[in-house]
């Protein structure tokens, strides 16, 4: 499902690039997550769309070796176009098209979609921060660096837009940082290169021959004769790169099945971590009414069993939820339905199509809770689980870990003092979407009548504290609260205007989609009816759109969607952490 909201302002125009010579890595043959689609894009007339072109042919293209090879190659971005020729870089220089420009079959597999002439069709590596949260202070120097190997130049892409008679680092890293590259280095006194990886040849020289200084600022270094003063930014790195691999603790249990045949359906609810340590010489306790003290022998051996739950819950395709917390009670239900319904707009995103369409079941799941905890407020997540359980093909299981080693000899002084702590996180009591559903009688789109019955994704107050004051609002559009987009206090109609392109990007895929056959038009029919009749309000819904007439609702809930939303009002919202 498509994931950029501001691919448009990411290509940065003003950023033009001229490639010098690269030497390719080779794909990323190990798993990955994956990309995800991001639109159909019209190429510039004055640059190319995505810099780097693969040395692979179109003859035999896929989507997935594609993909692949970008993400071998360090980029953020993969494009195809025209049956198959293979691009990628960093950001995407073009505007946003219609679908039905990006209509041309792979090469290599009729069923997938490789752009058309001269429209690329974009994906987007999800492991990379956003590029508008990071600054050229996060550019680390990294000293004097050779610029003169015979395998090719240590940064790629040259900023010949700027003005050598002018450059200052703070320019270069400007540049760099605006074309989303991690690396950038100055040379010559006046020359700015940027790069995705530091070419092969290149090593670490003395910072005596670094010796030219920068034209626009005499006080700096801007590198030397085939030598560069090299700086680097990890936050412009993806964070799991082709061979990234997951920290993982030893676990006694068994592996989980990575078979990707039809299973039985098996459902479970996961529960939180838990902890229990146990000694061959048991401490001796002491218990007052209102002290502990507890005190080891150095002899004993200590072991600890963690039992750390799956990271997947409920799955829809190639998208899972993050584990909801247990609850018991109300307020605790209330909560967990709250993350749940959050989480709706990333299914949508990222599932893929046709499994996509089990979103709606996802969405009706949530929904199941919002109405278990108003009807059983003394309940718990294992009782619910037990009636609605979540559905997940090859249900994960949870990682037992044991750990013994000494124990350590102490002592717990008696105290009465009680420390507190400040949330890093909180929950949000109910997921209110701070942007507005807009209404068309034509159309027959309204507040909770969205078309094809997908929501708007919720804008609402930030939940992490170390990005609350600054950023007090979020888009809830990726299961980890910390993925999601944010922004300061005067973005709000920014963030609606993102969630109003997502909901219409989804619009598109997803409903827009099913009404190309009668075939998945039935299937779409079927996910949606039994949502409704599971957890979702009755809605009434034409369902003789054809492909052109679904667009066509899509567009107009779009429209209006940005306009309802343009001057938001936000009075009194979020006014504090936690406060909402």
């Amino acid at each position: 499902m498509p994931i950029i909201r501001n691919v448009a302002a990411a290509a940065m125009a003003a950023v033009s690039l001229v490639k010098a010579t690269e030497v390719s890595l080779p794909p990323c043959l190990d798993p990955f997550q994956p990309f995800v689609y991001s639109g159909c894009f019209a190429e510039a007339s004055n640059s190319r769309i995505l810099p780097y072109h693969s040395q692979v042919k179109t003859e035999g293209m896929t989507v997935e070796k594609c993909v692949a090879e970008c993400k071998g190659n360090g980029y953020r971005y993969a494009g195809l176009v025209y049956y198959g020729a293979c691009y990628c870089g960093q950001t995407v220089q073009g505007a946003h098209a219609e679908e039905s420009k990006c209509s041309l079959p792979c090469d290599g597999d009729k069923t997938e979609t490789c752009g058309g002439d001269g429209h690329f069709s974009i994906y987007q590596d999800p492991t990379f921060q956003p590029v508008e949260d990071v600054t050229i202070s996060d550019y680390d120097h990294l000293g004097c660096w050779t610029d003169d190997s015979s395998l090719g130049r240590a940064l790629t892409y040259q900023q010949r837009q700027l003005d050598d008679s002018s450059m200052t680092t703070e320019t270069c890293l400007e540049a760099c940082k605006a074309g989303g590259f991690p690396f950038a280095g100055t040379q010559y006194g006046g020359e700015c290169f940027c790069g995705v990886v530091i070419g092969n040849g290149t090593r670490a020289a003395p910072a005596s021959e670094c010796d030219m200084a920068c034209k626009g600022n005499s006080s700096q270094s801007c590198g030397g004769r085939s030598r560069l003063n090299l700086y680097a930014a990890d936050e412009l790195l993806s964070l799991e790169p082709c061979g990234y691999v997951p920290p993982v603790v030893s676990s006694s249990a068994a592996p989980e099945p990575t078979s990707t045949s039809a299973a039985p359906l098996t459902t479970t609810c996961t529960t939180s971590t838990s902890s229990i340590a146990s000694t061959t010489a048991p401490p001796t306790r002491t218990r007052s009414a209102s002290t502990t003290s507890t005190t080891r022998t150095t002899s004993s051996v200590c072991t600890t069993t963690t039992v750390i739950p799956p990271a997947c819950e409920y799955k829809c395709g190639k998208w899972c939820s993050n584990p909801l917390p247990n609850w018991n009670g109300a307020t605790d239900c209330k909560s967990a339905y709250s993350k749940c319904a959050l989480q709706v707009a990333s299914c949508f995103r990222e599932a893929g199509f046709p499994e996509v369409l089990e979103c709606f079941n996802f969405g009706a799941w949530c929904s199941d809770i919002d109405k278990y905890c108003r009807s059983t407020p003394s309940g718990n997540k294992s009782s619910f689980c037990g009636r609605n359980p979540p559905q997940h093909p090859n249900p994960p299981k949870s990682v037992t870990s044991t750990i013994t080693v000494p124990c350590a000899s102490t002592s717990v002084r008696p105290t009465t003092s009680t420390t507190t702590t400040t949330p890093t996180q909180v929950p949000i009591p109910t997921p209110t979407n701070i942007c507005k559903q807009p209404s068309n009688i034509w159309y027959g789109y309204g507040p909770d009548k969205p078309v094809a019955g997908i929501e708007l994704p919720i804008v609402t107050c930030n939940d992490l504290a170390d990005q609350f004051p600054s950023y007090p609002w979020k888009l809830y559009n990726s299961p980890n609260s910390r993925n999601c987009k944010k922004y300061t206090r005067p973005q709000c109609s920014d963030a609606c205007a993102d969630a109003c392109k997502e909901q219409y990007e989804d619009c598109i895929d997803v409903y827009a989609e099913s009404c190309r056959s009668n075939k998945l038009k039935l299937k779409f029919r079927s996910y949606f009816e039994f949502s409704q009749a599971s957890g979702m309000e009755k809605r009434t819904f034409g369902w003789d759109d054809n492909y052109n007439g679904a667009v066509n609702k899509c567009k107009a809930q779009y429209s209006d969607c940005l306009a309802v939303n343009k001057n938001i009002n936000i009075s009194g919202k979020c006014p504090a952490f936690g406060k909402y």
